[in-house]
């Protein structure tokens, strides 16, 4: 076990570990790491540094990860959530009610074009994403849906006021630009205010 602190580039290699979703290779290590830095040496002092510990460094299918020891494993798979996967309908649906909320499933559908599957929004209430808001008072009195405090803690969003903005999101290519698709889409959160 380490008798002293872990060096600078052994921390980043861990940090790159722990939030990766998959082993990853020595050079997608290195590509990562600032130039000059040693991935290997760093390797072996996270390893020496996991040897009484109750996680450890493998390598997996030519990568390297951080893994749960054999021992622990049952344990960890019975505590620990299962990740929640969400349709593309269903992440479209839950960015329409992020962004537009309080907002009824006709406005939804309406927003994204589409119908939408009655179990779509049942599973993001289920999952504690959504939940139901005030009825409109208007004809029919429908329902509204607005997001959790789950939903922030999901995407690791302070409040909502941490959502990209309409133009952040077409920027970085996630929207097309009106002008190419003839909807304009407006920014609920600055129109609201």
């Amino acid at each position: 076990m380490l008798n002293r602190a872990p060096s600078a580039g052994t921390m980043l290699v861990e940090a790159i570990l722990l939030t990766s979703t998959e082993p990853l290779a020595l050079g997608d290590i290195a590509d990562r790491l600032p130039d000059g830095m040693d991935v290997r040496s760093a390797l072996r002092e996270l390893a020496e540094a996991y040897d009484t510990r109750s996680i450890m460094l493998v390598e997996v299918a030519g990568g390297w990860c951080i893994r749960t020891r054999p021992e622990h494993s049952d344990l960890c798979r019975r505590i620990l959530p299962r990740p929640l996967r969400l349709s593309k309908a269903a992440l479209e649906t839950l960015a329409v009610i992020a962004y537009f909320q309080p907002v009824t499933r006709p406005e939804i559908e309406r927003i994204r074009g589409v119908s939408l599957a009655k179990g779509t929004i049942d599973m993001l209430v289920w999952a504690g994403l959504v939940r139901p808001g005030p009825r409109r008072q208007t004809p029919g009195n429908p329902m509204t849906f607005l997001t959790t405090d789950a939903f922030l803690r999901q995407f690791d969003l302070r409040s909502l006021d941490d959502l990209p903005g309409i133009d952040e999101m077409r920027s970085s290519g996630l929207l097309a630009d009106p002008s190419e698709t003839g909807v304009h889409l407006p920014d609920a959160r600055t129109e609201a205010t």
